[in-house]
């Protein structure tokens, strides 16, 4: 029995979906209810860059999953997390292959003071994370060099295996991106079957 449902309805193969809802155990719990896997990201950081990349998707059935697994998890507040992981993802949204250099000096200055002020407590990682992952998701040659180097730094002086964690962000970056695909079309696909 799968406690997760991320991908139940009438359309897509139930062994496809219980197949998905496993991954999302072992992304996000680092078990696949009977073995257990060493995690190296918090629950928390999992959890924010999954709602930065469904945002980043405009995904509402995961915006609304994931927004509600950080509410539960206690530490800010609906309306403050909106506000300020939308801020996140209008920052990440331009393509800085297509500034000027001087604007592109300016973006990673805004950028790091911003980072800093929206970091839940004072984890300085998870901006970057959010960025990194997006980079990753979009292929972004300056985000994955930009936010990796700052999640490589930051991650390595709190002495986690930097490898590993960035791994580790690379599932949630796959998982997202197949849920994400899922989730926008689900409705769509489920009308196909409806009388009109």
């Amino acid at each position: 029995y799968m406690s997760s449902k991320v991908f139940k309805d009438n359309v897509f193969p139930r062994h496809v979906s219980d197949l998905m809802n496993l991954m999302h155990m072992v992304v996000f719990s680092g078990t696949d209810g009977e073995e257990k896997w060493d995690t190296y990201l918090p629950f928390e950081q999992k959890e924010c860059v999954a709602l930065g990349l469904a945002l980043y998707y405009q995904c509402d059935h995961c915006i609304e999953h994931h927004s509600k697994a950080l509410c539960k998890i206690g530490k800010v507040e609906e309306d403050v997390l909106s506000k300020n992981m939308n801020s996140i993802i209008l920052f990440l949204r331009t393509d800085t292959s297509r500034i000027t250099s001087s604007e592109k000096t300016r973006w990673m200055q805004a950028w790091q003071e911003f980072s800093v002020k929206i970091a839940m407590n004072r984890d300085k990682a998870t901006p970057y994370l959010i960025g990194l992952a997006i980079g990753m998701a979009r292929d972004d040659d300056f985000l994955i060099r930009f936010c990796g180097g700052e999640v490589r730094k930051i991650l390595g002086e709190q002495g986690i295996d930097t490898r590993a964690a960035i791994g580790e962000l690379e599932s949630i970056v796959i998982f997202m991106k197949a849920a994400a695909s899922k989730n926008r079309i689900a409705n769509k696909v489920e009308d196909l079957f409806s009388e009109k």
